[in-house]
């Protein structure tokens, strides 16, 4: 429906109270739902607010379900409702059209009040019901605190360890709270005194943090906003909350500085719903332009395999612009993507979810009208051979298949690697050691941390994974740095798929200023890999072979759920004809490079690999031990000559 035809503009809060705020056409709408409790009677009222219009407006009151029957001009009968009048202008007339019972409502030079209320069939209205003589505008200021509590928890610092380079430090969440709450957390961000912080819970709440120091002593939390529909990501802009939940995105006032919402304001909702219960909005980033990103999930079956009734937006990153005022559409193809990046340039990634379409977790390097994969929520799906899985989206075609339009991400993540991706951030401190620059990978699945290796070959972004040892308290979701600390901050909750400790967790990761010893970059050459370190390696170790093994897969991009993993070299088989497994591949020979942190290993029958994983077992020239899994994937191979 257009905005100019109606729009909804948000709800105050008001103690107990909530006022909805809309426009129909031009004119502005007030509407306070309540229940009425007179004697034995108990009476649902709509009362409206309506301002000046100079042409005639309909509010519909009821779909014509069952027979409607006549008390007299002012009530009626509807099934197992009864429906009245408690007040309105004179000339208000109830008119049955289209299926409903609507009331007419005469033009009007000033603003007045509409009540129209329900009850049981068998109660009769009030003849008493009491008269509402202030504007429900006083309500739209802020009224008194609701949640007065200030909740006090202690954060744990982690112990030193002699050798990390990074410790997980917790905030230690309120789940002991009057409210009965758990914090499984959506998403946060700082304001601009990077000691608090604002968080959003997948329950519906927003709180505020304080006291984010360097000891975590006293953390206070303060319930900020309650009632959203799942908000999983959230973002400060200017010190304004934001949140992107399944029905808008959110920008919260607090007009009278209590320390709570007084109006939730619907700052954009133009992406179209349907009633699928696996269709999530994931994350909230803003670009350098100001504009709004976030990924929309698609309508997941019950099961996992395929899908509901799609909209327009589902399966897609959406960008809306720094106002609010648009909505478009990014890329598409996605699944259930819980977690996006927006690098400093304004570089969009996203993580994915294994099912129909995701043969294993990618890690996307998306650029616009970008095809993700997802073939049914693919903008451009007629444009392919390939055919969505549900009937609708094939617009009539037969169910058909071509391997040549599988998508390339930056990664293919093993299972036990990555089963359920989280969100992406960009090293942009530098007081959190030697990965300024860098790019970071959380799983939602696996509760991991990952440094990202990628690079370009020809037009291809690739790369792959390497794990961080550090166990958060709960899934790696939503990442941000501290513009105070320097240290990375990350969240995540515990629903399904998840070997998450905790169903919720917010923690620090704190660089130590200890060297740190693990694999930095990875860069495929024309005859192998050439694989770089944080520190300068033990020179007989780096180039022993024995410290090395490799092996990879392929996987099947289809329209089945997940995939197996193949032995490479099969791929213009067809599926049935494929052996399953891993190959092994030689390691002739590996040699330090010039910088002493680099090595270049020379390997047999190389070939491209959808997800590759190479051992390491050396040590640091300074004795740190590296044993660690890089999970790669090789797309192109560059011709010789063009070495790094």
């Amino acid at each position: 429906m257009p905005k100019s035809w109606a729009h909804y503009e948000g709800l105050y809060r008001h103690e107990d109270r909530v006022i909805f705020a809309y426009t129909v056409g031009s004119t502005r709408v007030l509407e306070y739902p309540s229940l009425i409790e007179t004697g034995n009677t108990r009476v649902i009222s709509r009362l409206l607010e309506i301002q000046a219009h100079d042409e005639p407006l309909w509010v519909t009151v009821a779909d014509l379900t069952a027979s409607l029957e006549s008390i007299h001009e002012q009530e009626w009968l509807l099934g197992g409702a009864r429906i009245g009048l408690g007040q309105a202008p004179t000339q208000t007339q109830w008119v049955q059209e289209g299926g409903q019972l609507r009331l007419q409502l005469p033009p009007a030079t000033r603003a007045y009040q509409v009540e129209v209320v329900f009850s049981k069939r068998d109660e009769p209205l009030p003849s008493n019901l009491p008269r509402r003589d202030q504007s429900l505008q006083e309500w739209t200021h802020g009224g008194s605190v609701r949640w007065p509590e200030v909740l006090v928890t202690r954060g744990e610092l982690a112990s030193e360890d002699a050798e990390a380079a990074y410790v997980m430090d917790r905030l230690t969440l309120p789940d002991n709270n009057p409210y009965g709450l758990e914090l499984r957390i959506g998403g946060f961000d700082f304001f601009s005194d990077p000691t608090t912080a604002a968080i959003c819970t997948w329950d519906g709440d927003v709180w505020i943090v304080s006291g984010i120091d360097a000891d975590l002593d006293t953390l206070e939390w303060k319930r900020f906003a309650s009632g959203i529909h799942e908000p999983l990501g959230l973002k400060i802009v200017e010190d304004r909350i934001y949140t992107v939940s399944d029905d808008q995105i959110t920008r919260f006032h607090d007009f009278n500085e209590d320390g709570e919402a007084d109006f939730y304001e619907n700052f954009n909702n133009d992406w179209e719903l349907t009633s699928g219960f696996h269709a999530f909005l994931f994350d909230l980033h803003t670009d350098p332009e100001g504009n709004f990103l976030f990924a929309f999930g698609s309508p997941v079956r019950g099961g996992g395999r395929s899908f509901e009734r799609m909209s327009a937006h589902h399966g897609s990153v959406l960008k809306v612009s720094a106002d609010g005022s648009t909505l478009t559409r990014y890329a598409s193809g996605l699944r259930a993507p819980n977690g996006i990046g927006v690098s400093p340039d304004g570089q969009v990634t996203t993580g994915d979810n294994e099912g129909t379409f995701v043969p294993r977790c990618p890690i996307n390097w998306v650029e616009p009208d970008d095809f993700l994969g997802v073939v049914d929520s693919y903008e451009n799906r007629d444009r392919l051979r390939t055919t969505a899985t549900v009937e609708e989206r094939r617009g009539g075609r037969e169910p058909a298949w071509d391997r040549s339009e599988e998508p390339k991400p930056l990664a293919w993540l093993p299972k036990g690697v990555d089963n359920s991706g989280g969100g992406q951030a960009w090293v942009t401190s530098d007081r959190w050691g030697p990965l300024q620059g860098q790019m970071l990978h959380g799983s939602y699945g696996q509760s991991s941390l990952y440094l990202v290796l990628k690079e370009k070959v020809e037009s291809q972004m690739q790369g792959g994974v390497v794990k961080l040892p550090l166990r958060p308290t709960s899934s790696v979701m939503r990442m941000r740095f501290n513009q105070e600390d320097g240290q990375l901050y990350l969240s995540g909750l515990k629903g399904w798929q998840s070997n998450a400790g905790r169903n919720g967790g917010l923690d620090r990761v704190r660089y130590t200023g200890k060297p740190l010893a693990m694999p930095n970059e990875l860069h495929v050459t024309p005859d192998g890999l050439r694989v770089s370190f944080t520190q300068a390696l033990d020179p007989g170790q780096a180039q022993d072979i024995e410290r090395f093994s490799l092996r990879a897969s392929d996987i099947l991009w289809d329209q089945a759920y997940g995939s197996s993993e193949y032995l490479l070299g099969q791929r213009e088989l067809a599926p049935d004809q494929k052996q399953t497994g891993w190959s092994s591949f030689s390691i002739l020979k590996s040699e330090l490079l010039e910088d002493g942190r680099s090595i270049r290993l020379t390997i047999e029958d190389w070939q491209p690999a959808h997800m590759l994983e190479l051992n390491v077992d050396v040590t640091t020239r300074a004795g740190q031990p590296i044993r660690t899994q890089i999970h790669h994937t090789v797309h192109v191979i560059p011709e010789s000559g063009k070495d790094l």
